[in-house]
């Protein structure tokens, strides 16, 4: 994922970073949260499919860009969306006032590869996608979760953003291209068996210290990501990374009340990217703090 942020600091060097997963572990997505100053933005190819949000716009400034040779005038007040697919040649970027919040969203390569797949004919995010001031209130809904996530983290939050970056990517295909997306095969549309459910589950009780994908679980499976998303859901009543969360948040219960470990050792175990992460994320289910119940124990 080391190019997706590279492309934030090439493309944006005037701006400041207020916040990144960088070093959250994402596979399905890459989020920076930036603040833009008044200026005019060096050309530049893009280099990653890219969807920009103002989190916290102006009164009265817009931007201005043209790529490919198409030039576009947008104001840049709170929720206005935009869309870049790779390989726009953009040689014009204007912003007229300075925006304090804005969050830039990079989707790789795979996420679109895995849709042609999936897909008549294979999808291509080309030119026709660049859009300035999308009225899209889905996008702007997946945005916010996705800002949640990267200024508080979850116990679930990489399989969450690698979950809505492929409902991301097969919406922006549906809304704005003529790709019409189809089920292969014969697929599972109900819940998950019992006996792939037990199997998926005790390969998630015995990975929970690692990185967990939704990729990876479905391969248990033996389904596509897509249809193993749909009936994990339909077997137990959440989805693969809200289970997950409360698993290793379960795990961590437990080696508070069992272990010599530490917090912060504890907070890694359980796929946290800091202490002071895992002690929000616990205080949000628990109404304490992880010492405070170790405490009690």
């Amino acid at each position: 994922m080391t190019s997706l942020y590279d492309h934030g600091v090439q493309k944006f060097p005037d701006a400041g970073l207020l916040a990144t997963s960088q070093q959250r572990g994402w596979s399905g997505l890459a989020a920076e949260l930036r603040t833009h100053p008044a200026c005019e933005i060096p050309d530049i190819c893009s280099k990653q499919t890219e969807i920009t949000f103002a989190v916290r716009g102006t009164g009265g400034g817009t931007v201005e860009r043209r790529g490919n040779g198409r030039f576009q005038s947008t104001p840049s007040r709170s929720g206005t969306l935009w869309l870049c697919p790779k390989g726009v040649n953009e040689d014009q970027i204007r912003l007229t006032e300075a925006i304090p919040e804005v969050l830039h969203v990079y989707i790789p390569d795979n996420q679109i590869e895995a849709l042609s797949a999936l897909a008549s004919r294979p999808v291509v995010f080309d030119e026709n996608l660049y859009r300035a001031g999308l009225d899209d209130e889905f996008v702007r809904q997946i945005c916010l979760r996705i800002l949640g996530e990267l200024r508080e983290e979850t116990a679930g939050g990489s399989l969450l953003m690698e979950y809505l970056a492929s409902v991301l990517v097969t919406h922006i295909c549906g809304s704005y291209t003529d790709h019409r997306i189809e089920s292969q095969g014969s697929g599972i549309v109900g819940a998950l068996d019992q006996r792939r459910l037990k199997r998926v589950q005790d390969y998630i009780e015995d990975n929970l210290e690692t990185d967990l994908t939704v990729t990876e679980i479905a391969s248990v499976a033996c389904l596509s990501r897509y249809h193993f998303a749909r009936a994990f859901r339909a077997a137990v009543g959440e989805s693969p990374n809200s289970y997950i969360g409360s698993r290793r948040i379960n795990r961590a219960l437990a080696l508070l009340a069992s272990s010599e470990m530490s917090l912060v050792e504890i907070a890694f175990a359980c796929r946290f990217s800091s202490q002071a992460a895992f002690a929000r994320a616990f205080r949000r289910k628990f109404g304490q703090t992880p010492g405070e119940y170790r405490r009690g124990c």
